[in-house]
C-alpha cells in the first residue's frame, strides 16, 4: 500500500494522537506499522487485572474484554505477530513507503533549510523551539518492539506503555531506538540528513 495516497489523513490520525508509527522486529525483518497505540501493548492482562482491582472493570467482563482486545490476540508475540496484523486489518509499509510519507509535499531546499535549523537549535540556538519541530517528530516512530532481541522501546508519554512487557524484556521509555534500526531501514535519513535528531 502506498502511503502517498492518504498521507493528509495519516497525519491527521497522528497529530490526534489517534495512531502512532511502530517498529516490529519479527525474525529479522523490520515492519513498519500505523495503529492505535493501545495495540502496542504485549500483554494487556495486567492492565485489565488492574482495573478490575481499582473497581474498574468488573470479574465477570475480564474474559470478554481479553476475547475481544486486538480481535482475539491479547498477548502479542512473534508467531501471532502476523495474524495480529490480519485480524485487525492493519497495514504494513516499506521503507520506501515512509520516505516517501516523510519527505511528501516538501521541496529539497526546504528539507535542507529546516535540517540546518534543527541542528543550529541544539547546539547554539537559544530562541524558542520551531512549531515545526512537533509537525515533523510526530512522522517519526513512537514504538519499537523488537521480538528478537525482546527490546521494547517508547516515546508516548501518554501511558506506561513499558508495564505491559514481560519481565525477561528490555522495556524503556526512551528514544535511543532509532540507533537500533539499520541505515538502510530508518526512512528518516535524506540525503545525508538524520532527522531523528529531532527526537532529542
Amino acid at each position: 500500500m502506498n502511503l502517498e495516497n492518504n498521507y493528509q489523513g495519516l497525519l491527521r490520525a497522528l497529530f490526534d494522537g489517534e495512531k502512532a508509527i511502530a517498529v516490529f522486529v519479527v525474525k529479522g525483518n523490520n515492519y513498519y506499522v500505523v495503529d492505535n497505540k493501545e495495540n502496542y501493548c504485549i500483554d494487556v492482562r495486567p492492565e485489565y487485572k488492574s482495573y478490575i482491582e481499582k473497581g474498574l472493570m468488573s470479574e465477570s467482563l475480564y474474559d470478554e474484554a481479553i476475547r475481544l482486545f486486538r480481535n482475539g490476540v491479547p498477548v502479542l508475540t512473534e508467531d501471532n505477530f502476523h495474524e495480529y496484523i490480519m485480524k485487525n486489518n492493519v497495514a504494513t509499509y516499506s521503507v520506501e513507503d515512509m520516505k516517501r510519507f516523510f519527505i511528501s509535499g516538501q521541496s529539497e531546499s526546504y528539507l535542507c533549510n529546516f535540517y540546518d535549523y534543527v541542528e543550529r537549535f541544539l547546539s547554539v540556538l537559544t530562541d524558542p523551539v520551531s512549531d515545526e519541530w512537533d509537525q515533523w517528530k510526530m512522522r517519526l516512530p513512537k514504538f519499537y518492539i523488537n521480538f528478537d532481541k525482546r527490546i521494547y522501546r517508547h516515546t508516548d508519554g501518554e501511558r506506561s506503555h513499558e508495564t505491559s512487557v514481560p519481565s525477561d524484556w528490555n522495556a524503556q521509555a526512551k528514544s535511543d531506538f532509532g540507533l537500533f534500526i539499520p541505515d538502510k531501514e530508518q526512512y528518516w535519513l535524506i540525503d545525508g540528513m538524520n532527522f531523528w535528531k529531532l527526537q532529542m
